[in-house]
């Protein structure tokens, strides 16, 4: 008998159900090979984790599209435990941002909770995302 159930979506990682992921958050940090290997075993799924905006700077000569440098955990002056994330071109919109507390906008030091789709691991150390939601923490 043929089963008429869909297949079931692929899960989301998180630090908490997968062990690559959680040790690629702790570090030891933004251009160690075992971020080339994640992102190359990991490309488009979806990932979440805890993390902050340590920089954003307009994309090109837009005034409302940005390059966001996602680091991991809370945002801190003096350091990053784990790889350096990015998202490239997105505006306020694209972070789609979700949950009671939407703020009005984001910027550098914001503690959000992300969940992306892994992209490339760049020669600049740079692993790059794609937005899916967006919570403040």
């Amino acid at each position: 008998m043929p089963s008429t159930s869909e297949p079931l979506a692929e899960e989301v990682l998180t630090a908490e159900n997968n062990a690559d992921l959680a040790s690629l958050l702790q570090g030891p940090g933004e251009c160690d090979e075992s971020v080339a290997e994640f992102a190359e075993q990991s490309a488009g799924r979806t990932i979440e984790f805890d993390g902050n905006i340590a920089f954003m700077a307009p994309h090109d000569d837009y005034a409302t599209r940005f390059d966001y440098l996602i680091y991991v955990g809370d945002y801190s002056e003096t350091g990053n435990p784990g790889p350096s994330f990015r998202f490239t071109d997105e505006n306020y919109y694209d972070l789609n941002l979700t949950g009671a507390n939407i703020p009005e906008s984001v910027s550098m030091g914001s503690n959000l909770r992300f969940t992306a789709v892994v992209g490339e691991f760049t020669t600049g150390c740079l692993l790059l995302l794609e937005p899916v939601s967006t919570q403040a923490r």
